[in-house]
């Protein structure tokens, strides 16, 4: 329980409307009214496809206090604030609320369209072999100490109440470092407003989630703002701020004039930054290469696969030296990492080729599996892959085309349709194959049920090619229409190759 006198102060703007006690007490927050309970502070503000201002008669008879609005509600008796914007708000009260966690944590954010959870991993893993005991959010799940936490079916980072609550155990449990993968949305819908990171880390910054920002400059612009935070984030003792950019990326020059105490760029291609990767080998069992650091020249053996990971392995490099590891551990915190769920991860019940479940499902995610993939046989490579429905339809031919050029033979099959027509989808999916020379039951079919689109691939490897699926990786679940559906890739894929001596299926007409 908090009165309205500690909360309120922690609100960037607001005005009152109406009669205001500031001793109110507090008994939670909340922004459903169906979940009021006396003593609630409500939190409305309009939403993409729901105004909550509608539901504050609602709340005030279960119980609400007060309300936290964007506009004032007419005819109701309990206190508003009103608020520029109430997810921001809420993000200011829930840290309020939780007493300020992230000020007692060194906290790291990830953001980027590819590679966040594999180097949010890559990270932990430096955090281990430097004996820093952490908690983490990732795409996967939450880890608090040695608690796993489920964060949901497709979201990233939870909302505000969530992430703050997660924070506050991890300092109550004795946590030094808290990681969290930082998503476009999470920055755009205030999810992590109120955290105060002191290093922010960019994979890349390419083609995705245009549906939910617009255009591709306001999704540049919501990762931007990790890194416009730093200047104006909670200082803590000997703790600089710190930026990790990629500076192979494009998202670099539009990043590296933003100011932070320390700017450590990553990269392949430059001789000119002071983290870099050279002499790259790739292997069937994984990557080699010779890292130039600011603490001198490192060797570094990786299980995972790809050019793709160098980068991400660079950056928790680089995150590694800021918390100042030693040659060793950089070593250390990336060999230890064996397998991530869903990345590149290879799936053998005794078959003569390889199968991999990955999660790509943007454009430049599936051109590095792909290519990857190229890497790893002299057999044919096969990709198993759709594109979400109700979600950036630009990229669909996108994929297509980049798999059409790539694969041997693309399977053009369901991820998550939701409301859409699976049919139309896989149709602009192979418009994009067909540009790329693709022709339709040669070098590219369509299965819209994705098992049996797993299993046609299967079905038809040979000794020595590689069957990839790309898109779902780790997830739970698949949504057809608004309801979410149990999903595995990995018993798809299992199923399939324990079947694999059943008579091939036949694509759709």
């Amino acid at each position: 329980m908090k009165s309205l006198t500690h909360l309120l102060p922690y609100l960037p703007r607001y005005e009152v409307v109406g009669e205001l006690d500031p001793s109110i007490s507090i008994t939670a927050l909340g922004n459903d009214s169906r979940h009021v309970l006396p003593g609630t502070l409500f939190i409305a503000y309009q939403g993409r496809n729901n105004d909550l201002h509608r539901f504050v008669p609602a709340a005030a008879k279960a119980g609400a206090v007060a309300a936290i609005v964007e506009q004032a509600v007419e005819g109701v008796a309990i206190p508003q604030i009103v608020v520029p914007d109430g997810r921001e708000a809420w993000g200011w009260l829930a840290a309020a609320w939780e007493e300020h966690p992230s000020r007692s944590l060194r906290v790291i954010g990830v953001t980027g369209t590819d590679g966040k959870t594999t180097t949010m991993s890559l990270i932990a893993s430096m955090l281990d072999a430097l004996g820093l005991p952490y908690g983490m959010i990732t795409t996967i799940g939450a880890r608090i100490g040695t608690r796993e936490v489920e964060t949901g079916e497709h979201v990233t980072t939870p909302d505000a109440p969530i992430v703050q609550r997660f924070l506050r155990e991890m300092v109550d449990e004795g946590m030094q470092v808290a990681l969290l993968e930082t998503t476009s949305h999470a920055l755009a819908q205030h999810r992590v407003t109120g955290v105060e990171y002191d290093v922010a880390v960019v994979t890349n910054i390419t083609h995705e989630h245009l549906d939910e920002h617009g255009s591709l400059e306001g999704y540049r612009a919501a990762k931007r703002s990790l890194f416009e935070r730093l200047r104006t984030s909670y200082p803590k003792p000997d703790t600089p701020k710190v930026a990790i950019l990629n500076a192979d990326d494009s998202s670099y020059e539009y990043l590296s004039p933003l100011e932070s105490d320390i700017q450590l760029p990553y990269s392949i291609e430059s001789s000119a930054v002071r983290l870099r990767a050279r002499n790259l080998r790739f292997e069937r069992d994984g990557t080699r290469f010779t890292a130039d650091t600011p603490i001198g020249e490192v060797e570094i053996a990786s299980p995972l696969l790809g050019r793709f990971n160098v980068y991400n392995i660079l950056a928790a490099l680089g995150v590694g030296i800021v918390f100042g590891a030693t040659a060793a551990q950089l070593q250390e915190g990336i060999a230890m990492l064996k397998v991530i769920k869903g990345r590149m991860e290879a799936i053998d019940e005794g078959q003569d080729f390889l199968a991999i479940v990955d999660f790509a499902h943007t454009p430049v995610s599936l051109e590095n599996a792909l290519t990857t993939a190229r890497e790893m046989t002299s057999g044919r490579v096969i990709s198993v892959f759709g594109s979400a429905g109700l979600r950036d339809r630009a990229k669909r031919g996108m994929m297509g085309e980049i798999s059409g050029r790539l694969a041997d033979l693309s399977v053009i099959t369901a991820e998550d349709p939701r409301t859409e027509n699976v049919e139309d989808i896989c149709a602009e999916i192979a418009a994009g194959a067909e540009r790329a020379g693709a022709v339709r039951d040669q070098s590219y079919v369509i299965v819209h049920d994705r098992a049996e689109a797993i299993a046609w691939a299967i079905n038809e490897a040979k000794p020595g090619d590689l069957v990839i699926a790309c898109g779902k990786g780790h997830e739970p679940s698949m949504c057809y229409g608004t309801t979410e559906h149990p999903w595995s890739e990995h018993e798809a894929m299992r199923g399939a190759l324990q079947r694999s001596n059943a008579p091939t299926l036949k694509a759709d007409c």
